[in-house]
């Protein structure tokens, strides 16, 4: 059974603001008023399929880099870079509109392993400090 409990909560944000971002996008909002429809609909379609990716990394709960899982929960990583990059090239095209894309979205997996990697090895300390393997049954003294 999967354990990235926070992760996946954290990923579950992401693709929230995600999805509410490509709606207020195809809405036209603040710097996207004057934007041409085809701009729209590309920037808000990259927004919602990024916002699918983290939601599939919350509900497996293995995150986009995980060790085991399905592909997708393996290589989902992958996909949300060309993803990204492909939000940035949109932009290039896009000229005097939208706001700059959201490149620090790559970083999010890896920084999610790390910090689960982090939490599980603390916490495997923790129980070995707590019970130390003794030879014979025999506890030595605590000070």
């Amino acid at each position: 059974m999967p354990k990235l409990k926070l992760g996946a909560a954290f990923y579950g944000l992401i693709a929230v603001g995600a999805v509410v971002a490509a709606v207020l996008i195809l809405r036209g909002d603040s710097r996207y008023a004057g934007a041409d429809r085809w701009y729209l609909i590309v920037r808000a379609t990259l927004l919602l399929l990024i916002g699918v990716m983290f939601a599939v990394g919350a509900v497996t709960r293995r995150g986009l880099m995980s060790d085991e899982g399905p592909r997708i929960c393996r290589q989902g990583w992958v996909v949300l870079v060309v993803l990204v990059c492909a939000e940035f090239v949109v932009y290039a095209v896009g000229g005097e509109w939208g706001t700059f894309p959201s490149i620090v979205t790559v970083l999010i997996p890896p920084m999610v392993k790390r910090l689960q990697e982090k939490y599980y090895e603390g916490r495997d300390e923790a129980e070995r400090e707590l019970t130390p393997e003794v030879p014979d049954e025999v506890r030595p003294p605590t000070a």
